[in-house]
């Protein structure tokens, strides 16, 4: 949800689901649009397997970006995010139960 606008916002993002938990790493941190309004607001719904699941966005500055990159599914991904990041962060969704 955009920060300011209010209006549901798309960002694509790897394949970072672990059971009720989905990784992502936010190569350029706070400097990208996303993770502003991540801040603004915790509350987030990620596509996984063509469904939606809402959680909770938490930022984990402390954690290794490196290594946790390398956990994520798709490798690739992960690679090319360490190759371009300018100031990454790990952020962890605590996905909500499925009903």
């Amino acid at each position: 949800t955009g920060r300011r606008s209010g209006q549901p916002r798309h960002t694509p993002v790897g394949n970072g689901a672990s059971g009720d938990t989905f990784w992502l790493i936010a190569a350029h941190g706070d400097q990208a649009d996303y993770v502003r309004n991540m801040r603004a607001d915790p509350r987030v719904r990620v596509k996984i397997r063509k469904r939606w699941r809402s959680g909770t966005a938490t930022f984990l500055p402390d954690d290794d970006v490196d290594a946790r990159s390398r956990t994520l599914p798709y490798q690739w991904d992960a690679l090319f995010g360490r190759m371009i990041s300018t100031t990454p962060i790990t952020v962890r969704i605590d996905l909500d139960p499925e009903p």
